[in-house]
């Protein structure tokens, strides 16, 4: 009776062992890139795939160079027109991060290994100032 016993709570401790791994891989998503990060790595032309998951009125109204638009709500279907390898370097933002992280996760549970979020994202960024496209012209100013 007590070995079967301590069989069982070892069974019971590596099943939590094994839990808590599972959860720690699942949990464990690469720091989120800094704006001026960002800025460099595409002056240097090594920018990573930028996603921007707003709605299309308020990627319009402002977004930044380069960034292809799929909003959060469409992205499970529309993954494919990202068109890049899933171990290709995405990063996410939005407007303030929320539905930036919804995207990551998504993306994830799809088999894209390697999503970052743009580290608190389009506020951030214009916060700081940093240029933004609308209708087709850069503009450095936010308008809101």
């Amino acid at each position: 009776m007590k070995n079967l016993l301590q069989r069982r709570l070892w069974q019971g401790a590596g099943f939590v062992v094994v839990c808590l791994a599972v959860q720690g891989a699942v949990m464990a998503a690469e720091a989120p890139l800094a704006a001026p990060q960002l800025v460099e790595r595409q002056q240097a032309g090594q920018a990573p795939l930028l996603l921007d998951v707003r709605h299309a009125d308020e990627y319009r109204d402002g977004h930044i160079a380069g960034a292809l638009n799929i909003p959060v709500e469409q992205l499970g279907s529309r993954a494919g027109a990202l068109g890049v390898p899933r171990d290709r370097e995405i990063v996410v933002y939005c407007a303030s991060g929320r539905r930036a992280a919804r995207a990551q996760e998504t993306l994830q549970s799809l088999g894209y290994s390697h999503v970052r979020l743009l580290d608190g994202s389009l506020n951030a960024w214009r916060q700081q100032q940093l240029p933004l496209v609308r209708e087709g012209s850069a503009v450095s100013a936010p308008s809101h």
